[in-house]
């Protein structure tokens, strides 16, 4: 049980940044967002050398260690960092955040395909569950559109879970090659210059005064990023994919609790059934595995 403590960390430290975040898509566009996140971490992240092992021989990692980076860095991340903000910032926290719970439900797929593992007959009862949870939420505060109702907001987080599930157990395949803490910093710089890169041609080089101006509330930022990725991959290190994926899906809980007391979202009885859902099926689909 010794990747649960670094699981849960890492989701109570998530759920505070997602909050953060929240109130930065205001001022800051999409890529720019994943630019902070990612490059503010980086120095953080190399002073934890100091304390944790990295690979003896870094300079001729296999494959193994790079094809997942690859996916992660080009695909993955532009991808779920697009939806992710698209998501927080036209939508409820309370509403958006909780479709992590779906985390484990992705993972299954994806675990099952690239590491073999298997989902038992109560897995996937739990994934029926968690399902209707997200049915729920995205018929909460829907929108007409071409005589479809749907939450956009919330079908925007669901692409960018979804890719954070993949990612997750790519990221498993790249430290069974390496260590926890030197997979962190190579991710993390790998997805600085790709976000560095998205920001001009997006034209959103003009976010980058208001970084400055923002410094050290984003080096703070950092290194709680720094702190908690590190966190996850410690987890991951030490046990099941699926089971550290089910803890870190359950932030949204400390999330939207978040929203609703600090940012006065509704709290409805449509949102609190379907966080109900999300806590037996995510229960369900650990417990079982």
């Amino acid at each position: 049980m010794l990747w649960f403590p670094f699981a849960l960390f890492s989701a109570v430290i998530l759920a505070s940044r997602r909050t953060y975040e929240k109130n930065l898509t205001n001022s800051f566009g999409n890529f720019s967002m994943g630019f902070i996140v990612q490059s503010f971490s980086l120095l953080p992240t190399l002073v934890l050398f100091f304390f944790f092992p990295i690979p003896d021989d870094f300079l001729h990692l296999p494959w193994q260690f790079w094809w997942p980076l690859l996916i992660i860095w080009f695909v993955l991340y532009p991808i779920q960092t697009y939806f992710l903000y698209r998501g927080l910032r036209e939508g409820e926290l309370s509403q958006t955040v909780p479709i992590m719970a779906l985390m484990p439900v992705f993972n299954l797929a994806s675990s099952f395909l690239l590491l073999g593992e298997r989902p038992s007959l109560m897995g996937m009862v739990g994934i029926g569950i968690i399902v209707l949870g997200t049915y729920l939420l995205l018929m909460e505060g829907t929108q007409k559109e071409h005589g479809k109702r749907y939450n956009k907001a919330v079908m925007y987080t669901i692409i960018a879970t979804f890719c954070v599930a993949i990612g997750s157990t790519l990221d498993k395949i790249s430290i069974n090659v390496s260590t926890p803490v030197f997979y962190s910093f190579m991710n993390t710089l790998g997805a600085s210059v790709v976000f560095l890169v998205l920001m001009n041609i997006y034209r959103q080089r003009d976010d980058i005064p208001k970084m400055l101006q923002r410094f050290w509330p984003f080096t703070i930022l950092g290194i709680f990023q720094a702190l908690l990725y590190t966190a996850k991959m410690l987890a991951f290190s030490f046990g099941p994919t699926s089971y550290v994926v089910a803890v870190l899906s359950s932030s949204f809980l400390f999330a939207a609790l978040f929203g609703i007391i600090f940012l006065k979202e509704k709290c409805t009885i449509r949102k609190m059934s379907s966080f109900g859902l999300f806590v037996f099926g995510i229960i369900l689909i650990t417990v079982t595995r």
